[in-house]
């Protein structure tokens, strides 16, 4: 690996002002040529770092070694580059032993946030106390209100630039999917061989509207497993599906209240657990029958035994090194600062986002009430974007492929499709199944070859995802 750094404005509409600096590390090509030039890539978030993503070279596939000088990058605000800071490392050792210690601290930045139980006010004041202590911290603090993802655009074109590169070679998985698809839409011309897997669709809102649309197919996806619940013998949910959806969502709501305990055991689940296990076990990763076995002595003797041990674990702990756990709280905030400086706020009240959360919690019991949570945190957080969201068409660019998996409950395949039909020169690779990035030997061979060789896939060309563990291990 190869490691640098690149300088860039922290404004671009005064390029000549104050500068900021981003952190790149490359694999050189494997054959010592690259002749394709250098391949960007983005893992997602945002808050996801680049610089961290390139940590086994084995794990990159062959063909793409051989072909490229493979970069991955940390976003402005994340990571190595010019970052946005919250907390003092003495606050982040403090946290890390005790947890609970202070209401706005590195273990709990979000905390509440996306919960469909706090009230909208309660958000708002969330934003504001995290954007005062990041001021008040960070380097740069006129950062803040450059963290967008137009903004990550416009640097992409520079390490472009400075890596030698005339036209832009991208693999953008999740959220990188955005950033690779507004760099198109702004520089259509310098468009070489980019990847969209798992596609956003950034005309849509990057809080609200995409969060109304991510619990509409989970609430659906979490029908699908009640009707099947249902169908089996010891099922502990009861009544029409409406009902037993409401019974669940009940039953998982008084957790916080009242959480699952574990024999001879001081864990427990609350209602964040639960849910957790519940999205994971039901739509993401579906395992109904596994999930019925936990629910089965939860519901009906309050026993989290089983519950406890497939919960996601916690990423902090008092053994965690303070760099780690800074890069996991500056991750967590800057996942939020890039949403806000997306969107441009569009009015609203704390009591009319509560009226809406109420509304939307009755229609989907389990995942609804959540969809404005963002909106609120973002008035409070107060650094908002100008640009308003808006259709990508990257007009004259090269053929750009776009990825999508019909099951994956974080970047719905729907998006994938409208970012397809808005693309000038953009074609669809389907992956039939579940999970959250493009899986299987069939969609990792098209995408070499569109990557190594500038094969398109034909028009319609569906492929199986690869089974993914049922359980365990992880968002983003």
């Amino acid at each position: 690996f190869q490691c640098g750094t690149v300088t860039v404005p922290l404004d671009y509409e005064h390029p000549d002002g104050r500068t900021i600096t981003l952190a790149l590390k490359k694999l050189p090509a494997s054959d010592g040529d690259a002749e394709h030039g250098s391949l960007f890539t983005n893992p997602g978030g945002p808050g996801d770092s680049g610089v961290e993503s390139m940590k086994d070279p084995a794990a990159m596939p062959e063909e793409l070694r051989g072909a490229y000088d493979i970069i991955g990058f940390d976003p402005r605000g994340v990571g190595q580059s010019t970052p946005i800071t919250c907390w003092t490392d003495d606050e982040i050792r403090q946290s890390l032993t005790d947890p609970g210690n202070g209401d706005i601290s590195p273990t709990n930045p979000l905390r509440g946030v996306t919960s469909k139980n706090v009230p909208a006010q309660e958000k708002i004041d969330r934003g504001a106390a995290n954007a005062a202590r990041c001021a008040q911290h960070s380097e740069v603090p006129e950062l803040l209100d450059h963290v967008g993802t137009r903004d990550v655009a416009r640097d992409l074109d520079v390490l472009r630039a400075t890596n030698g590169n005339t036209k832009l070679n991208y693999l953008g998985i999740s959220y990188g999917t955005r950033i690779g698809a507004i760099y198109a839409d702004l520089f259509p011309d310098r468009v070489g061989r980019v990847v969209l897997d798992s596609a956003m669709d950034p005309s849509k809102r990057s809080g609200g509207e995409i969060r109304a649309e991510q619990i509409t197919f989970s609430e659906g996806a979490l029908r699908q497993y009640v009707e099947h619940c249902q169908a089996q013998n010891g099922c502990p949910l009861t009544g029409s599906t409406d009902e037993a959806v409401a019974q669940l969502a009940a039953f998982v709501d008084g957790l916080d209240q009242a959480p699952l305990t574990v024999p001879d055991s001081d864990a427990t689940v609350n209602t964040q657990d639960a849910t957790a296990v519940i999205q994971r076990l039901a739509v993401k990763q579906p395992d109904w029958d596994a999930l019925t076995a936990m629910l089965t002595p939860a519901i009906t003797n309050h026993d989290g035994t089983l519950m406890a041990k497939a919960k996601q674990g916690s990423n902090k702990s008092s053994t965690m090194p303070v760099e780690a756990a800074v890069n996991i709280a500056n991750s967590e905030i800057m996942f939020a600062a890039v949403i806000c400086n997306d969107d441009p706020d569009t009015g609203g009240t704390a009591s009319e986002w509560d009226a809406q959360a109420a509304a939307e919690k009755k229609s989907y019991p389990f995942f609804g009430g959540t969809s404005n949570a963002m909106e609120a945190y973002c008035r409070g957080w107060g650094h908002r974007g100008q640009t308003p969201p808006q259709e990508t068409h990257a007009k004259g660019s090269a053929p750009i492929l776009v990825i999508g998996t019909t099951g994956d409950s974080r970047t719905l395949y729907p998006w994938a499709q409208s970012l397809t039909d808005q693309l000038d020169n953009g074609h669809l690779l389907t992956v039939k199944g579940y999970g959250h990035g493009a899986s299987g030997s069939c969609a990792g061979a098209a995408m070499i070859d569109f990557l190594v060789n500038g094969t398109v896939p034909a028009e319609g060309t569906t492929c199986a995802a690869e089974p993914q563990p049922a359980a365990g291990g992880t968002e983003g």
